[in-house]
């Protein structure tokens, strides 16, 4: 290719770059996963940088790209995918994985290619599809003998999470420009995709360890987030629509929605809300209840005249809400409904954080006394009197009694036998 084509192909990658609006989101938080990845990889020795350096002079011959300031991200992608038979390949970032040198400009062509979507609920349906990838790398990550294996996890957890607050952001462009059927399909895919992101990501987290799994909780949240958000997309379309989005369709989601949260929290914490229903067109079948079995302080806690709430007591707040939601359900007030499962949800998800946030503060304090038990041996004591108080039996403890928790804050347990 002569330099005249080449410049006159990246002329027109100009024009066409000037048309496209890279997302915010996308935009700021990218910022972070690049520079995550450069701290991730490992310098190229100089004659290797050397080589490749001549490599891309070979192939993209030295001109002036200073007029190039359309979205330099998505310029380079395409720029990139022009040229994929050289030693960048975007065949070869395709398989890179969270902490791999290509990761970034795998992300790159993904946001290159819904930039030159022009439906909204196309681009939406695009990115769902991109963040099924995310969970594919996050557990190709979790299986490998990768180095820094702990740091890729948490960054795929980050760029997933990432992902759903994009998606969350385009539906409401779906929501504000496209048909009632398109609007209807977007959300439907998308409360699909979402749902089956947060059954995999719980699977996963039987192999991660406690920070990661705070980490990847986080993104679970954001799932759970969006999926409220296509709720509320749906129910505006019943609004606008009762033949195509029937009522019946949209308690089936909310109700769906209800017990994958109530299944995900008590899978991560063993707490499980016991919501009371209404109507038998409730969100639930039955109040049900589980044993609650945490590692943190079962009654609330004053620090600087601040309460800091418990997981029961979040869970108590949350079994309120969803309570709510289930009168509003049966008043037929589904705008309602979806505002109080929002703010369940997000209690629910709070609880969990503070118990697993607690795990990962008890293993951190049992490391450190481990250290301080090594750092500082106790002395020697070779006197009778140590060896017979050495020898003094321990105190006999009994487990607490199992909690539940139910709508009304109250809780309920059994005590053991002797």
């Amino acid at each position: 290719m002569s330099s005249y084509h080449l410049f006159k192909r990246t002329r027109n990658i100009r024009s066409a770059a000037k048309q496209m609006k890279p997302d915010a989101v996308w935009v700021a938080e990218t910022r972070q996963t690049l520079l995550m990845q450069v701290k991730n990889s490992q310098p190229a020795p100089a004659k290797a940088q050397k080589a490749i350096s001549r490599s891309f002079n070979i192939f993209v011959p030295v001109i002036s790209f200073r007029w190039m300031r359309a979205p330099a991200a998505i310029v380079m992608a395409i720029i990139i995918a022009l040229f994929s038979g050289s030693l960048f390949s975007v065949s070869a970032a395709e398989q890179a994985l969270p902490g791999d040198l290509l990761y970034s400009i795998k992300l790159v062509t993904e946001q290159a290619r819904i930039a030159m979507i022009k439906a909204p609920e196309d681009r939406v349906k695009l990115k769902t599809e991109f963040t099924e990838r995310r969970v594919t790398e996050m557990k190709q990550v979790i299986d490998s003998p990768l180095a820094n294996k702990s740091e890729r996890i948490i960054e795929a957890a980050g760029v997933l999470k990432r992902d759903m607050n994009t998606i969350k952001n385009q539906l409401e462009e779906v929501q504000n420009t496209a048909t009632p059927e398109k609007a209807k399909e977007a959300a439907r895919i998308v409360d699909e995709k979402t749902t089956s992101v947060m059954a995999d990501l719980q699977e996963s987290k039987s192999k991660l360890s406690a920070t990661e799994i705070v980490k990847v909780s986080e993104a679970q949240a954001a799932a759970s987030d969006t999926s409220i958000k296509a709720i509320e997309l749906l129910v505006n379309t019943h609004d606008q629509n009762s033949e195509l989005v029937t009522e019946e369709e949209v308690i089936n989601v909310l109700k769906t929605h209800n017990e994958k949260v109530a299944k995900t929290i008590n899978d991560s914490t063993g707490l499980k809300v016991e919501v009371t229903t209404s109507s038998k067109t409730g969100l639930t079948e039955s109040s049900t209840t589980t044993n609650a079995v945490i590692a943190t302080s079962s009654t609330s806690t004053v620090t600087n005249d601040t309460v800091e709430e418990t997981p029961m007591d979040q869970l108590s707040d949350a079994a309120k809400s969803f309570s709510e939601a289930d009168k509003m359900v049966a008043e037929k007030n589904l705008d309602e409904a979806v505002a109080f499962i929002k703010v369940g949800t997000q209690q629910a998800f709070a609880a969990q954080k503070t118990v697993e946030e607690g795990v990962v503060k008890q293993e951190e304090e049992t490391k450190q006394a481990e250290q301080d038990a090594i750092d500082n041996p106790p002395p020697e004591n070779t006197s009778s009197t140590s060896s017979t108080s050495s020898t003094t039996p321990e105190p006999v403890t009994t487990d607490p009694p199992a909690t539940t928790v139910n709508a009304s804050g109250s809780t309920s347990g059994t005590t053991p036998a002797p």
